[in-house]
């Protein structure tokens, strides 16, 4: 969210912005501090002690990420809800514009917690209904939201993420000897990032690696980085009945700073995910110069393109046949490098945040 934050503060000098304290908001407050110069988060970002993050417009707020829990504090100066997380605030005189990431909840119900299961199924199709305008990140996730949510393509728009600058191939030699001395990575690796979770297909992605490793005797090892989620239990003794517990390494969650680095030091990165709403770590791995063999479902060909391997995330035989044909064919691993850089180039935070004011401003024309 801070790369959106600052871009519209950026772009949008004629309004005023404002973070709001929270547990979540002190968090992202500090993030914003850490990634920009001092003197726009002055002049853009206040704190207060409302214990919920918003930015404001010059007519008025704009809140930013949760719901209020109950409270009213200004809201009737208020315009429009920027709500990031599925929320709405439906109040007499404030407009609402509401970002869906994905409806993972619908196609996967299984790989969603309990609490947020609850929220997603009983509420959420009365929040898509009741808001002013949705944003998608994604073509899938945009039709998704009008299969599964009946709402009019018409107060919906789809809005791509993008990706951080920092993201980008790297020469240091020692900053990447270091990251790897502080992770334990082999020498050569295929890398899979991103949370554990069943969505995520790990166990998937851990099966056709030892359906390689059966075939042949395969030079690259198989780091898993990420932290844990939801039913991620039983990874370790799949690996171990694989026979492949020396060749797969857990790193565990990885400093945010050290993301580009990682993805600078494997060979190949390796996303079959089952679903995913817009699928970042693959435009991440695309940016750094990374090879990638990515899932031919929900979101992931619209972010990929023709810049990376796609399998069928169902299938062991083709996940394993994907890597395969990466790790031993150079011509095509330098074709998917050189169309991944310029892929990756197409996705901007700057982009998103001037198609998110341009959303913002036909909410606030219409009546």
């Amino acid at each position: 969210m801070r790369h959106l934050i600052l871009q519209l503060v950026e772009l949008d000098p004629e309004n005023n912005y404002y973070l709001f304290d929270s547990l979540y908001g002190s968090q992202l407050y500090s993030m914003v501090r850490m990634t920009a110069d001092l003197s726009v988060v002055r002049r853009f970002f206040r704190t207060s002690l409302i214990p919920f993050p918003f930015v404001t417009l010059s007519r008025g707020l704009l809140f930013l990420q949760n719901a209020l829990s109950g409270r009213n504090a200004r809201l009737e100066e208020a315009d429009i809800f920027f709500g990031t997380d599925y929320r709405g605030i439906f109040d007499k005189n404030l407009k609402n514009v509401i970002t869906i990431h994905d409806l993972a909840h619908i196609h996967f119900p299984d790989s969603t917690e309990k609490a947020s299961l609850s929220y997603l199924k009983n509420r959420l199709p009365e929040v898509a209904q009741k808001s002013d305008f949705l944003i998608a990140v994604s073509e899938a996730t945009k039709k998704d939201i009008v299969e599964y949510l009946g709402v009019s393509e018409s107060k919906l728009k789809m809005i791509h993420l993008g990706v951080d600058e920092s993201f980008r191939p790297i020469k240091d030699s020692a900053l990447k000897a270091s990251v790897r001395l502080h992770y334990g990575l082999p020498e050569r690796f295929i890398l899979y990032l991103g949370t554990i979770e069943p969505r995520k297909n790990v166990g998937g992605l851990i099966r056709a690696y030892a359906r390689l490793c059966e075939e042949k005797n395969p030079e690259h090892s198989l780091v898993i980085a990420g932290g844990t989620g939801w039913k991620s239990k039983g990874l370790t003794a799949l690996v171990k009945n694989l026979g492949v517990e020396r060749r797969v390494h857990f790193t565990g969650y990885v400093d945010e700073g050290d993301l580009p680095i990682l993805y600078n030091l494997a060979d190949l990165f390796a996303f079959p995910s089952l679903y995913e709403g817009f699928g970042l770590p693959v435009l991440e791995a695309m940016a750094c110069g990374v090879p990638v063999v990515t899932s031919n479902v929900s979101s992931l060909p619209e972010v990929a393109g023709d810049a990376a391997v796609l399998v069928d995330p169902h299938s062991i035989d083709h996940i394993a046949d994907g890597m395969r044909r990466l790790l031993s064919d150079n011509v095509m691993r330098e074709s998917c490098t050189e169309k991944g850089l310029e892929r990756a180039k197409l996705f901007t935070w700057e982009k998103c945040a001037k198609e998110t004011i341009a959303v913002f401003e036909e909410v606030m024309s219409s009546p």
